[in-house]
């Protein structure tokens, strides 16, 4: 009976530990409307999702453009940009929208916060935590 080598056992118990490390931190590709319609359920996750990010006074807001806030709608959110955003792929891109207060249509990864408490200078009901700006257009709304 031949006999296996270290190398390949070795091989054959990392390999399906490294495949489950991969699948575990791809980013869930979702509508920002379902996550604000159901934020249990994505608390704490990373997420890959088109948005409207809009520059506040105090903050960043991010919003769904297909369910955007009302009065009596509350998805407000806080955009955190990670801190080298501007070095990012699209980075300088959106830099240049948000610069001159213009909305950006973008498609983002990040996590995704949802609790009891507000977050924020201005008191927005989710967090999104950026890593990665994926694609950025100008919102043809204009300026916020």
């Amino acid at each position: 009976m031949p006999h296996a080598s270290p190398s390949i056992i070795i091989l054959a118990v990392l390999l399906p530990i490294a495949a489950a490390g991969q699948t575990a931190t791809q980013p869930l590709n979702v509508s920002y409307c379902d996550v604000v319609a159901s934020p249990a359920d994505y608390n704490q996750k990373i997420l890959s999702v088109d948005v409207v990010l809009s520059p506040g006074f105090h903050s960043l807001f991010l919003y769904p453009e297909g369910c955007a806030p009302r009065e009596d709608y509350d998805v407000a959110t806080e955009a955190i940009l990670p801190t080298s955003w501007e070095s990012l792929p699209n980075g300088k891109r959106l830099r240049a929208l948000l610069k001159h207060g213009r909305n950006a249509k973008v498609t983002v990864v990040g996590t995704f916060e949802s609790g009891e408490k507000r977050y924020g200078l201005d008191g927005q009901r989710f967090r999104f935590s950026i890593s990665y700006i994926k694609s950025v257009l100008p919102d043809s709304k204009g300026r916020v």
